[in-house]
């Protein structure tokens, strides 16, 4: 299912001492601050996993060493049920979503022992606690909030902080995880502070 040319972007669910790491920016219209994954487009002929690392060490300056969940959930659509899928991978991801018509994007579990740091493709990250991650996709909260609130952010560039934090599809899904695979999670969240 993972083979190079039907993948088109690849990212991470990063934890830092217990802080899942996000990028923050202006959304497309400007109204909103998205939080979104790190990650980005395949180059070449990496494999998911080789793009997932490159993208999260450009945005966030960090190395990430991989969890293997050994679960892999598939998605047609982000608004759908997810479903379990086999995958013949050494390190399975977590997310696989798309379909063999268009393209997949793939989203890793990993861990990292270094201080995130917004790069020149991001205005800033969110570290999240799992209680964040719920109450950022359950409620409006701007980021003036979110800072007030003892949230952890690394703003590099000006930001409007009183735009509402609008969670991506990545960060839904993992709120969705957290909240779900309770057992999944605590067993990732517990490996970090093992590394």
């Amino acid at each position: 299912m993972l083979k190079g040319n039907n993948i088109r972007t690849s990212g991470a669910y990063v934890l830092y001492k217990g802080l899942f790491i996000f990028q923050v920016g202006p959304t497309k219209e400007g109204d909103k601050l998205g939080v979104v994954r790190l990650g980005g487009h395949r180059e070449n002929n990496e494999t998911a996993l080789e793009t997932a690392k490159r993208e999260v060490f450009e945005e966030a300056q960090v190395e990430i060493e991989p969890f293997n969940p050994n679960t892999t959930f598939f998605l047609s659509e982000w608004d759908e049920e997810p479903t379990k899928a086999n995958v013949n991978e050494p390190v399975s991801p977590i997310l696989i979503k798309g379909s063999k018509e268009f393209s997949y994007t793939v989203m890793y579990l990993s861990n990292t022992l270094s201080m995130p740091t917004p790069s020149s493709e991001s205005r800033g990250i969110l570290l999240l606690s799992p209680l964040e991650v719920d109450l950022i996709c359950r409620r409006k909260i701007s980021l003036s909030d979110f800072q007030k609130s003892d949230g952890v952010s690394i703003i590099k560039s000006e930001i409007d902080a009183n735009l509402i934090l609008q969670p991506f599809p990545q960060l839904l899904f993992l709120s969705r995880l957290l909240n779900e695979e309770t057992e999944l999670m605590e067993r990732f969240i517990d490996s970090s502070s093992s590394i």
